[in-house]
């Protein structure tokens, strides 16, 4: 198949792609080769949003994919470019987004003229009209949907006046720690609890959504010392009502955009999470109700033993860097396949130690063990990104382990890993 044809919509390259993917019966065939003639139509050319929806990756995944060779294809598929078209696709990937506010603002204008968005236009209108992810839109300093609509002029009358003090605040909190929820059932329900006209009241909730609530909370305002009450948080939201509206709008486009399953943890504790969603460490703890007025402070330890729940939340991250990890801590923790996981526990920890016969006991003395993995401390692996969030294996029960200080402990999980996954999973 030779694709001459230059377009920047991924539904036009999926359908142009799924012609030569049509099974032929008649022919028998067995694979399909593609020649994509890619050529400089355009400066301003996307080839990002072809390549990504073909990958399902995000465009610094891409970056990365790119410069090496696509090593995460499915089996038996292949995707080659030669030098030339490699420095074009990697040229238009670093100039083809603004990267200052001024450009955005400048490109919004420009769209504004052409009749494109308008001061009815909702955010998902900007990021479509754009062509931008909502990591690229936020990840611009001092960008934000109302402050940017605020400047252009098209904020509603009963929203034109000052900010919140807390709007800017609660702006870089979004990109450092919101756009990673995908849990459609939680986004929906925060939607409809936020479109009120006046904050729920803490004391009336159940447990389970006031435990959702502060896993928004201390994403929006921090643990520590920035930690909020909960009744004094939602005020805030509620007084900030513009940027309310901002996020009700993120969130529906995050729940829209939720493609993955996720399943419920099976047990009858009020924990708002589910088994393959992501989370940071502060929404866990939170979940837990780890996360109080009186212990606003994250623990740092890869391993908390949950006393409430007879829980051990194993908190894994599977690249150490030399920068952020001791040599004490660089732990060999990688999947074996979709259900088994290799895992090493802490220095110190030896098979004979309460802890050890814990973990190798757990069914026997009724306790569980949660697995909380991710690839890298930071995002896509760049010192200065937001710190990565956490997924949710689920539980996992012992199978075997190796040696002590550290145990090395062969953990079998009650679901399997999605196979997108397994190769970053597999990855030490």
């Amino acid at each position: 198949m030779l694709l001459l044809r230059p377009t920047e919509s991924a539904v036009v390259f999926l359908q142009q792609l799924g012609r030569g993917l049509r099974l032929s019966p008649d022919t028998g065939k067995s694979c399909l080769t593609v020649l994509d003639f890619v050529g400089q139509q355009h400066r301003r050319f996307r080839f990002d949003l072809r390549y990504r929806a073909l990958l399902g990756c995000s465009r610094r995944q891409l970056e990365d994919q790119l410069a090496q060779g696509f090593p995460f294809l499915p089996p038996g598929c292949r995707l080659v470019l030669d030098r030339v078209s490699s420095e074009r696709v990697l040229t238009s990937l670093r100039q083809c987004l603004p990267s200052r506010r001024p450009q955005l603002l400048q490109g919004l204008r420009v769209l504004a003229a052409e009749g494109v968005i308008g001061p009815a236009s909702g955010l998902a209108d900007w990021l479509e009209a754009l062509a931008m992810e909502p990591a690229d839109f936020y990840g611009i300093r001092g960008a934000g949907f109302t402050a940017l609509r605020r400047e252009l002029g098209w904020l509603p009358p009963h929203h034109s006046g000052a900010p919140h003090h807390d709007e800017e605040r609660l702006s870089r909190a979004i990109a450092s720690g919101l756009l990673h929820l995908d849990d459609p059932d939680r986004l929906r329900s925060t939607v409809a609890s936020l479109a009120a006209a006046a904050p729920p009241d803490p004391q009336a909730l159940s447990e389970r959504e006031r435990l959702q609530w502060l896993m928004l909370t201390a994403q929006l305002f921090g643990t520590g010392r920035q930690w909020r009450p909960l009744d004094q948080a939602l005020e805030v939201l509620w007084q900030a009502g513009a940027w309310r509206e901002e996020l009700i709008q993120l969130l529906e486009l995050l729940a829209e955009r939720a493609d993955r399953r996720l399943h419920p943890l099976p047990w009858a504790l009020p924990v708002p999470l589910r088994v393959h969603g992501h989370y940071t460490r502060a929404e866990i703890e939170a979940a837990f109700g780890v996360l109080s007025d009186d212990a606003p402070w994250i623990h740092r330890e890869g391993v908390f033993w949950h006393q409430p729940s007879a829980t051990d939340l194993l908190f894994i991250t599977l690249r150490k860097s030399e920068a952020l990890f001791s040599p004490s801590t660089r732990y060999s923790d990688l999947a074996l396949g979709p259900l088994l996981f290799h895992w090493e526990s802490q220095s110190t920890t030896t098979a004979s130690s309460p802890t050890g016969q814990r973990y190798i006991h757990h069914a026997a003395r009724g306790s569980r063990v949660l697995l909380f993995v991710r690839e890298h401390r930071k995002q896509d692996g760049r010192p200065g990104a937001p710190t990565e969030p956490f997924v949710c294996l689920g539980f996992a029960s012992y199978e075997s382990h190796e040696g002590e200080r550290p145990m090395a402990i062969r953990w079998r999980l009650e679901r399997a890993i999605p196979p997108v996954w397994l190769p970053g999973c597999c990855l030490t």
